[in-house]
């Protein structure tokens, strides 16, 4: 028998269970077999080290593993495939799944896995291939379990978790740590911009930065070792494995996601070898640093041959200014299983009583026939040990020392956009009529030319005259709106803290089971933290994200600037802003969109995303949430302004409305500012929905603002609340709305009744409020009165 190369034994990791696996648990090792056999691996048997920990990883401590009486659940008593983030259970078609079906899917499975060998004869670009491909070789199989007792992650999360355990075999055994690195500052890098352009910059700049670190580790240890972010269908992966010769069979479901889009966020989490994680970790950071040094020098060598791009610059100052970016965090933890230093620590460090549980547990099923303890089995605690250590590390926020009385042309002239360094180019901006000159440091002035220094095509980042011009009524309305969203919560629900509970995620069989073994109620309320928990984060928040830029660009005419996971950050024309809010955060729960693109329908609905009308994937669910914070800018604003608007309307929503919430802050030319927010659903109301349907009829209607008004008249406040429907009767009846006979006015006046009840509980007095509302979204589609 041959010594086994890396790549051989990446490629038997995910191999090492078909995806069908569930359709025939006890003969699966046969398909295996003929699977390893077609592409000339050698198998490697169910039970490996690297296996045992995996299993540990996703798996709940199960009893009576060891005895006869092992618990035992087919794929037909499932009730459906558990949300490992609701909790709930989605029907997926089980029952539809016979015997013939499930014939075919094996045959495809086989077929498509010796069509990637053919096209990719050396190992690593077939491993590579195969782990990008692995959930587009069969329908549903993102919702075919690992394990039928513990059906809340896929086989394809096991076999992710597999493959990287792998990576970190040694003579010794599994020697495995995880490892965290995050780059910033990120509000600083983003907000500091005068120009599209530079807006788009920042958020690319630090993709491109940390995707530097992410292909060094998923060239040389396998992509499936890295977590957090989820990379299958990102582009910058796609451009590396086209780069590596990778043959790929492009069946991805998805809509491919343009290069130009920063779609990474600035943090990676991965499990790395212990004893080359130190190595790896700097080896990431030197190419981080070096990647960005390049592009700086890049730019001063324009200059230099340039006169065109500015009229003069300080080159000392300048290559000072490049050691002051970028920040770089990073941390790691071995994986272990030391029970009484998990004990000590997480009594010490992180204050927790849910270990004590945790280990009567394991202790109990243990006795009952339970598998053996190993690092798997501690993954939570691990996890929370990492986190902790990286708050710990940034909260000691370090800057480079930075002081200089450097000039600029005898000056001494600080950054126009505000970052605390001094200006050592001055850089010309010919697009605009008359010659405007910025005063930027070395970061502003990479930004400004990234564009053409990472030879981005097509990339289409207009003036916001041009966003403007995309209003409805673009003749009198001059408004863009800069739109930020944000997932609610999503510490809690990456720490865990949110997930649900144990007995919700574990088939009804392995609860009685450990009820029967005297498990206690409260450990089965516990959350149960996972790599392929983290793993379903990652992977529903980057099928959102490749859904954005359709939404954002193609239907509602704005630039995608930003969409790393839950994060996004766009601009559109203020008339289309909330129908693009409103339709994406429903994209992000899967409670209620359909969309073709590309001749592909998508349906989200039901918390999961159908493909075709084929289950594809869940999204976040329904009890996950995402707010937004919209502004309302005229296009000749200061575009640093709106930034720092839309972030103080995310901010409102999340904090004062309570999150699963909007806001938009509208500063209006003359300098009148206005502030509205509200929560996307209440009493059943779709707020925004049924804000523009009220609008839309109002407008048919030519019903004027100045009707709206009254509503807002102070002597209202003498009425009771049993007139609130009357009060809306009479006013409206008394307005100048046009056919106040016809069924289209009957339904103005019924929608703004239900309207107004939702939002203000029935409460005459509360009348301002939805009022206010209306008056926004009509200013947003209208513009300016006069």
């Amino acid at each position: 028998m041959t010594q086994m190369s890396f790549w051989q034994k990446k490629i038997s990791a995910l191999l090492h269970d078909p995806l069908t696996k569930a359709f025939d648990i006890k003969g699966h090792e046969k398909l295996v077999g003929e699977i390893c056999k077609l592409v000339g691996i050698e198998e490697v048997k169910g039970g490996s080290e690297e296996d045992k920990i995996a299993s540990a990883f996703d798996r709940f401590p199960i009893p009576f593993e060891r005895q006869g009486n092992q618990i035992q659940v087919q794929l037909n008593e499932l009730e459906g495939f558990v949300h490992p983030l609701s909790g709930d259970k989605l029907d997926v078609g089980y029952s539809q799944i016979d015997s013939d079906k499930q014939r075919k899917y094996v045959e495809l499975l086989k077929e498509k896995i010796k069509k990637l060998r053919d096209e990719n004869r050396e190992d690593d670009k077939f491993y590579h291939a195969l782990w990008w491909e692995l959930p587009n070789l069969i329908d549903i199989s993102q919702f075919l379990p690992a394990d039928t007792r513990v059906p809340n992650h896929s086989i394809i999360d096991h076999l992710d978790s597999t493959a990287a355990v792998r990576s970190c075999v040694e003579a010794k055994g599994v020697n495995a740590s995880l490892a965290m690195i995050s780059i910033g500052p990120v509000q600083e890098v983003i907000s500091q911009a005068r120009k599209t352009i530079d807006l788009w910059a920042g958020s690319y700049l630090l993709s491109y930065l940390i995707y530097q670190a992410i292909e060094y580790i998923g060239l040389n240890y396998g992509f499936d070792t890295i977590i957090y972010p989820y990379l299958r269908g990102n582009s910058f992966v796609h451009k590396t494995l086209q780069k590596e010769g990778v043959k790929l069979l492009n069946q991805s479901k998805l809509p491919e996601t343009d290069s130009k889009v920063a779609s990474l966020p600035n943090v990676v989490l991965a499990i790395l070898p212990s004893s080359k994680v130190s190595e790896i970790i700097k080896e990431c950071e030197t190419r981080i640093k070096e990647a960005w040094k390049k592009l700086a020098l890049e730019t001063l060598e324009r200059f230099r041959s340039n006169p065109d791009f500015g009229k003069s610059y300080n080159e000392e100052e300048f290559k000072n200014q490049i050691e002051l970016f970028p920040i770089i965090n990073k941390t790691c933890v071995n994986l272990i299983d030391d029970e009484d230093f998990l004990r000590k620590a997480m009594t010490q460090i992180l204050k927790s009583s849910l270990h004590q549980k945790y280990m009567e547990l394991l202790t109990e099923v243990r006795k009952h026939g339970g598998y053996s303890l190993n690092v798997g089995s501690f993954y939570s605690y691990i996890y929370r040990f990492l986190v902790s250590k990286m708050n710990a590390i940034k909260l000691i926020r370090y800057f480079p020392p930075y002081i200089s009385d450097s000039t600029l042309d005898g000056k001494r002239e600080t950054d126009d956009f505000g970052d605390p360094v001094r200006a050592c180019f001055k850089v010309i901006d010919r697009q605009l009529d008359e010659e405007h000159v910025d005063l930027l440091g070395t970061l502003n002035t990479t930004k400004r030319f990234l564009k053409d220094l990472l030879s981005i095509e097509g990339l289409r980042y207009e003036s916001t005259e041009d966003i403007a011009d995309r209003n409805e009524n673009p003749e009198r309305n001059r408004y863009i709106a800069i739109l930020m969203m944000d997932g609610d919560s999503m510490g809690k629900w990456i720490s865990g803290q949110m997930a649900p509970a144990v007995e919700k995620v574990l088939h009804d069989k392995v609860v009685q089971g450990l009820k029967q073994i005297g498990i206690s109620e409260e450990v089965l309320k516990m959350p149960f933290v996972t790599p392929s928990y983290h793993r379903a984060v990652s992977r529903t928040l980057g099928v959102f994200s490749s859904f954005v830029e359709y939404v954002v660009e193609k239907k509602y005419s704005g630039m995608l600037i930003y969409a790393g996971g839950d994060d996004i950050l766009a601009m559109l024309p203020a008339s289309k802003v909330l129908e693009c809010a409103n339709e994406l955060r429903k994209m992000y729960s899967g409670v209620g969109v359909e969309e073709e693109i590309n001749g592909v329908k998508y349906k989200f609905i039901d918390q999961i995303l159908y493909v075709n009308d084929h289950p594809y994937t869940i999204m976040m669910g329904k009890k996950a949430t995402i707010s937004a914070g919209v502004a309302i800018i005229h296009q000749k604003s200061p575009l640093r302004f709106g930034i720092r608007l839309a972030r103080e309307a995310e901010r409102y929503a999340k904090e004062e409305i309570g999150r699963n919430a909007f806001a938009i802050f509208v500063m209006k030319r003359s300098g009148q500012e206005e502030r509205i927010g509200a929560y996307w659903d209440v009493d059943g109301v779709d707020v925004v929905s049924e804000a523009l349907n009220i609008h839309q009829k109002a407008e048919k209607l030519k019903l004027s603002h100045r009707s709206l008004y009254k509503f807002r008249e102070e002597d209202l406040q003498a009425l009771s609340n049993e007139f609130f429907e009357d009060l809306i009767d009479y006013i409206l009846s008394r307005s100048d709305a046009e056919n106040k006979q016809s069924e289209e006015f009957k339904e103005l006046v019924d929608g703004m009744k239900k309207f107004f009840r939702a939002l203000t509980k029935g409460n005459i007095n509360e009348l301002s409020y939805p009022i206010d509302l209306l008056r926004i979204v009509r200013f947003m589609k209208r513009g300016e009165e006069r």
